[in-house]
């Protein structure tokens, strides 16, 4: 994807899309080109929409000492890992990843298991430290600390409380992370409008819930988890495999949300195991990975048809999804391949040159061709660089986190131990173990032993029977 600001490009024909932008107008034109006009802001300010976010990597790489994983033999033995590292004793996972995505879009990072799609995910929202090589730049910027509270990340197993409700998991989270000039009232109403915006009205005052706590469904639960990201407007959203354990319409009604929050200006980078075929064809752009390499990158749309000028064709109806990881794993069963390939009756060999075969074939044919876009292409106007390095406004204070923290916490003990089943149990037992020892003779230390040997024996039987 090629940037070039309006200034620079007064020629050009351009089509307007209504992205939702603040002080921006997105605009698209041919070849993939992308324009923004940013409208001028006597304040220097962006306000608290997200900021328009073009991502760019480049032969990512990321290596793991494949050794131990105990942090803290690992720190003890930080220089003989590196020294492994350099003799080539590690995991390599990634292996020249290139890409791009910007704002107003959906990536999606598909790949079989342990290809390497959640780690990529991680690597570029900041969260991967380690051996990492290659170029990451948000607005032509490397990432920093001011970038940090732009991004949001939905990590693929939800962490929310389990006895607070939705509307009070929503409410806490923008006393806690909203800015200190938002009054009460807008942080109210910025919860309010999230619920709307995922629509969780019906479920608002029904606890989340957990596994031994009945609450909301998954995909409500998802949604929930997505609201809490989105809270403070990111302008880059990481997902990892939000659809997850959902249903077909759970997960099409997710995408759907995903999309509209794509359409208001934020960039969008999911990892999915195997979408229908309805989700597939909502993305805009897909990085298909095999082995910690890519095989695939660009248009979702057109990447049925890439595969197939390679000579791999479905000889039966298939998911476009189903068919890219079975290429993408070396399955070839009820695909028709190239003559080249053919031959072989080892299906572990073939697996082995169908996999090799479209490495080669992207590193020849497409990888090129996204690096020279990415070099050639017009950095991005000087307002999107600055405004990425200027930090957003502060949270509350520490003493207004503790309070709210600790009213949270409270809110959500009391639930747990001041249940009405719980509370009558305790009472229930502490009145029972009363009466045991009501009028017990114990004058006397023998007395006491005694005592002690019955009623252990009494409460043993009361557990058995």
């Amino acid at each position: 994807m090629e940037i070039r600001s309006v200034e620079e490009e007064q020629q050009s024909p351009a089509v307007t899309a209504n992205v939702g932008l603040p002080n921006a107008a997105l605009h698209q034109v041919n070849d993939g080109v992308v324009e923004i006009e940013i409208e001028q802001d006597d304040s220097g300010t962006c306000g608290y929409g997200p900021l328009p976010i073009f991502l760019k990597f480049e032969d990512v790489e990321y290596k793991i000492n494949g050794s131990s994983r105990n942090p803290v033999k690992a720190a003890i033995t930080s220089v003989a890992s590196r020294l492994r590292m350099e003799q080539g004793n590690c995991k390599h996972i990634l292996k020249g990843i290139t890409g791009n995505v910007g704002p107003g879009q959906i990536l999606a990072l598909m790949g079989p298991s342990g290809s390497g799609k959640t780690t990529l995910l991680k690597l570029l929202g900041g969260r991967l430290d380690g051996d990492i090589r290659g170029k990451v730049t948000y607005n032509d910027t490397p990432y920093g600390p001011s970038l940090k509270r732009r991004i949001g990340f939905v990590a693929q197993d939800d962490v929310l409380f389990p006895h607070l409700t939705v509307e009070e998991t929503l409410v806490f989270a923008a006393f806690l992370r909203l800015p200190t000039e938002m009054s009460r009232k807008e942080k109210h109403l910025r919860a309010e409008r999230i619920i709307k915006e995922l629509s969780l009205e019906r479920c608002r005052h029904t606890r989340v819930g957990g596994v031994l706590v009945k609450g909301i469904s998954g995909g409500e639960r998802k949604r929930t988890s997505i609201g809490y990201e989105i809270l403070v407007d990111p302008s880059l959203l990481f997902l990892d495999e939000p659809t997850s354990g959902l249903d077909s319409t759970s997960a099409s009604k997710l995408l759907v949300i995903l999309r509209n929050l794509a359409k208001a200006g934020r960039t969008v980078i999911t990892t999915i195991h195997q979408p229908s075929s309805r989700i597939f064809y909502m993305f805009d752009k897909l990085l298909l990975i095999s082995e910690g390499q890519t095989i695939y990158h660009g248009n979702a749309r057109e990447s049925m048809h890439y595969f197939s000028s390679l000579g791999f064709v479905p000889e039966i109806a298939m998911n476009p999804s189903e068919f890219l990881l079975d290429i993408a794993t070396g399955h070839v069963k009820d695909i028709s391949i190239p003559e080249t390939l053919q031959g072989s009756t080892d299906l572990q060999e073939i697996e082995v040159k169908v996999i090799k075969f479209l490495q080669c074939k992207y590193k020849t044919d497409l990888e090129p061709r996204e690096k020279e876009e990415n070099y050639h292409s017009v950095k991005a106007p000087m307002k999107l660089q600055l405004s990425i390095q200027i930090k957003k406004d502060r949270t509350s204070n520490w003493v207004e986190q503790f309070i709210i923290l600790s009213k949270r916490t409270f809110r959500e003990r009391s639930r747990d131990y001041l249940d009405k089943l719980r509370f009558s149990q305790t009472v229930g037992v502490a009145v029972l173990l009363g009466l045991l020892w009501w009028k017990s003779n114990i004058g006397t230390e023998a007395q006491l032993r005694d005592q002690v040997v019955n009623k252990t024996q009494t409460v043993r039987l009361l557990l058995l029977a």
